[in-house]
């Protein structure tokens, strides 16, 4: 990242390259990614229309699990009159809310917007660069496909393919702006829901 004063407007405080020091906005210390193929038996020894039905099958899937990556709360507004936009409000208390609430509490108020006030007017304010870290994510992917084969040298598959395969609800950052009191902290938006897709390729 390009952090020369002056010339990048990721920087709050040009004048102040050392105010932009903090995690990364790929920052992810916890992730787990697994992978499976599984081939159900052929059943050849089975009579044809069971053998057509349940044997043959091959299934693959890809399991993530993540934390959030960290976000910044922002002013909203130009307080610091330095016409770059990106002021941070003032942090004036704990900003972390008690594990355990459900899940409409969590999307209600994400952390506590009391712990932040808009800088004062000439100011950047004192929230550190990525100072807060976004909700976690868990998706299964998955797919299951079958060959047929028509005749000699033309076959045909069948496959469908789950993406977010149990509809996990992975939510966004929240709403970061301590302009906007009444959005500040709430989650107002959330990852793709359950998609399904299915295919028939034609090999010959």
């Amino acid at each position: 990242e390009d952090t020369t004063p002056g010339q990048s407007s990721s920087i709050p405080n040009p004048y102040d390259r050392r105010s932009n020091r903090g995690r990364s906005d790929f920052d992810n210390p916890h992730r787990l990614v697994g992978t499976y193929v599984w081939a159900l038996p052929t059943l050849r020894d089975r009579s044809p229309w069971l053998r057509g039905v349940l044997g043959g099958w091959e299934s693959t899937g890809i399991v993530t699990i993540r934390n959030g990556f960290p976000f910044n709360p922002t002013s909203g507004t130009d307080r610091s009159l330095s016409g770059i936009g990106l002021d941070r409000p003032d942090v004036i208390g704990n900003p972390n809310l008690p594990s355990g609430r459900s899940r409409a509490e969590t999307i209600a108020r994400y952390f506590n917007p009391s712990a932040f006030q808009l800088n004062a007017t000439g100011t950047f304010g004192t929230t550190p660069r990525n100072y807060m870290r976004g909700p976690g994510a868990a998706t299964f992917d998955l797919s299951m496909m079958k060959g047929f084969q028509l005749r000699e040298g033309l076959r045909l598959q069948f496959r469908t393919e789950l993406f977010n395969a149990f509809n996990t609800p992975n939510f966004a950052p929240p709403f970061a702006a301590a302009n906007t009191p009444a959005r500040f902290g709430r989650i107002e938006s959330a990852g793709d829901p359950r998609i399904i897709q299915m295919a028939l390729k034609l090999s010959f």
